[in-house]
């Protein structure tokens, strides 16, 4: 990605989903690993964390709270999994996707990605798997994500403005709503209504790919 990837996206309502979702499911980590996303500054958002590490085959991000690790994600073998891992926006660069997803499942139980949702191919000279829907993340890791939702950002092209961020839990049951509030609060960090304008809600079970 080029240098000030983050610095020029940092106001997207993209990472505020991002933001507080890990704020919800990564709580309780004590361990958190981001892949791919080079310009990761939004980590430091995550402070109750205190292990936090990126991997980047070009640019991993660090700074005195993140320890950065240049290494190719596919040759990366921690000593133990990390408690959480993020992959933003990076599959839809990468050739073998299905591999690299399952590499990601490896790293921790819990693991959110997101990618472009429904760009149209060829909009993004970087991109090898365009148009991505449900269906395509879906095969690369092998299984529906257990919580997904597509974030649409306001004024903007919507041939280029939507991404899909989805949450992938493989650590025993998905805990319920109500455990997911309690884990909220202990962070400290608010809590927005979901299903605010510019995003629409797919659960698993009722996700409809390319709706």
């Amino acid at each position: 990605m080029a240098k000030g990837y983050f610095s020029r996206r940092r106001d997207f309502l993209y990472y505020r989903y991002i933001e507080q979702i890990v704020s919800v499911l990564a709580s309780d980590a004590r361990s958190y690993l981001d892949v791919g996303s080079s310009d990761a500054e939004y980590i430091e958002s995550f402070r109750w964390i205190p292990v936090r590490h990126t991997v980047d085959i070009r640019r991993p991000y660090s700074s005195p709270n993140v320890v950065g690790i240049k290494q190719d994600f596919f040759t990366f073998q921690p000593d133990a999994k990390y408690d959480f891992v993020s992959c933003f926006q990076v599959l839809e660069h990468i050739p073998d996707a299905a591999a690299f997803a399952q590499h990601l499942t490896q790293m921790a139980d819990r693991v959110l990605v997101s990618v472009p949702f429904l760009w149209p191919e060829g909009s993004n000279r970087h991109h090898v798997h365009d148009p991505v829907d449900l269906e395509k993340l879906s095969g690369w890791f092998g299984r529906a994500p257990d919580y997904s939702i597509v974030v649409e950002e306001p004024l903007r092209n919507p041939a280029k403005g939507r991404r899909l961020i989805a949450y992938y839990h493989n650590a025993g049951e998905m805990p319920s709503y109500a455990d997911l509030r309690r884990n909220q609060r202990k962070t400290g960090r608010g809590w927005r209504k979901a299903g605010q304008a510019g995003a629409r809600e797919r659960p698993a079970a009722a996700a409809k790919t390319g709706t």
